[in-house]
């Protein structure tokens, strides 16, 4: 192969910042060396894949190629090492001082890894899948979490609450079972998300394609992709990829930070009826008697930081042209590290739920007290008494507003204040018997009644741990599958390139 002379490549539409001042040797080698052990494994898988098809399609020779392949088989951290402390300021760009590094082993033909390519795919796909891969791990932890405490608690009653007010009795297990569906629905959405992300935009030209006999599926299968991304120029300029990955994480961040608020004033004096050990909560630093649950707070502010992305990103894609442009690169790169804070979220809610102590008996005391049954006492004044339900509606408001303005709980009502009540309001009394009074105001009894499909009863709720375990059991499978998928390509490439080089 014929020596080249680097300084006689024009790489500078690449490599120089027009109109800008270049970075000096240590703030270049500096920025470089904090991307190079990332970014370039990566790009030597593109090129090594890229390059096997080259050679095979008879685009490079095959001693060009075999060298060019040699070389990148031998890209190693020794060799990104080398890269960095050889920095060359006038080739900024890591991906073009990896190129430079190239050409410098195996001279000027090793920029045939450029053909029919342009240089970023799909290397922020591969790092936005490399990233979502450990997001759906937690999201999978996090639900099987989840069902094991719903069926544990299954049967704590405590009060249900609309509005912030008593609604209807359930019980803690059906609470978390109600978080888990949110969740479970937005890690579907995450995993519709991986499935667009791991379409291979590589060979796409700069938006046209390219006029060279290319097969785009080869380097698509050895990078482990499901499929190419067909449309060429849609390769350049999509980025549904990056912001399907911040939607799903905003229905995770919800109702995380929904039911973290939520279980943050449970925590709180005045209610008590959870508490965090104090493995996971902090100290004050002047109040001695102080421990407080911060990591709700952690939770809480996640949403926030997510949202902010997603803003970030429509306002950064806005009004600009459908195609190749830095808006389009800029919101790919900033996904991974929000990634990472989402995964931390659901770690951290996982370990509190493990770490939460359940105070049964305030939780039924606070459902005994409120009037959270009275939906239960209007049903059976409908089914006994034989009376319209919006009638028993009126009298039990009736009896509840009497039962409230004497000071009374719940649990004190009588069949006489219902008589009196239903006195006002229809004329007569209804004569209910004492122990239907008793099964109805009994949060445990209405608890154990609500057996409709979805309902508070602990068979229900048991019912649907078991259904959703067998949906979960299914996600494992297919994280388990996409897992396989990306060691099996790094195995096939391996082969694709050892197979090359022996030919």
């Amino acid at each position: 192969m014929q020596a080249h002379n680097l300084e006689n490549i024009k790489l500078d539409t690449h490599s120089r910042l027009r109109g800008k001042e270049l970075p000096s040797l240590e703030e270049g080698r500096r920025a470089f060396a904090a991307v190079a052990f990332e970014g370039i494994p990566k790009a030597t898988k593109v090129h090594q894949a890229w390059m096997v098809m080259l050679i095979r399609r008879g685009i490079v020779g095959r001693p060009e190629g075999k060298t060019i392949l040699q070389v990148l088989k031998g890209v190693d951290r020794r060799a990104i090492e080398e890269m960095i402390a050889n920095f060359d300021p006038n080739f900024y760009k890591w991906r073009v001082q990896f190129e430079r590094y190239l050409m410098d082993k195996a001279g000027a033909m090793a920029s045939c890894v450029n053909i029919g390519r342009t240089l970023p795919p799909p290397i922020y796909r591969m790092r936005l899948r490399e990233a979502v891969l450990p997001l759906l791990d937690a999201t999978l932890q996090f639900r099987g979490t989840l069902l094991e405490k719903a069926e544990e608690h299954r049967h704590a009653v405590m009060p249900g609450y609309t509005h912030n007010q008593h609604a209807q009795p359930m019980t803690f297990g059906h609470y978390l079972l109600g978080l888990y569906e949110p969740i479970d629905r937005a890690a579907r959405q995450l995993e519709r998300a991986y499935d667009l992300i791991n379409l291979c935009d590589l060979g796409c030209g700069a938006l046209a394609g390219t006029s060279f006999d290319v097969d785009r599926e080869l380097p698509a299968r050895l990078l482990g992709f499901d499929g190419v991304l067909e449309h060429t120029n849609d390769c350049v300029a999509a980025s549904d990829q990056a912001t399907d990955v911040v939607a799903a994480m905003i229905n995770l961040a919800i109702p995380m930070s929904r039911t973290a608020n939520e279980m943050h004033t449970w925590s709180m004096f005045e209610f008590s009826i959870i508490e965090l050990s104090d493995a996971i909560c902090e100290a004050s630093s002047m109040m001695p008697q102080k421990k407080s649950p911060c990591v709700f707070e952690e939770i809480r502010a996640t949403l926030g930081k997510v949202l902010g992305c997603y803003t970030d990103m429509v306002c950064r894609l806005q009004n600009v042209m459908y195609g190749d442009t830095v808006e389009v690169y800029e919101t790919s790169e900033m996904v991974p590290a929000f990634v990472q804070q989402v995964i931390q979220s659901l770690r951290t809610f996982d370990k509190l739920l493990h770490h939460m102590t359940v105070k049964t008996e305030a939780m039924l005391r606070f459902a005994q007290r409120g009037f959270s049954t009275a939906t239960e006492l209007a049903a059976i004044l409908f089914r006994e008494a034989q009376i319209p339900l919006r009638v028993a509606h009126a009298v039990v408001g009736e009896v509840v507003r009497e039962a409230w303005l004497a000071g009374k709980t719940a649990s004190e009502i009588t069949s006489e204040g219902i008589d009196r009540a239903a006195t006002a309001v229809i004329g007569r009394p209804l004569n209910l018997p004492a122990e239907k009074l008793t099964a109805a105001l009994d949060p445990i009894q209405f608890v154990a009644a609500h057996r409709s499909q979805g309902g508070v009863a602990p068979e229900e709720v048991l019912r649907m741990v078991r259904s959703r375990r067998d949906d979960l059991e299914q996600a494992r499978q297919r994280q388990a599958a996409r897992l396989r998928r990306l060691e099996q390509a790094d195995r096939d490439l391996a082969d694709a390139v050892d197979a090359t080089l022996a030919e």
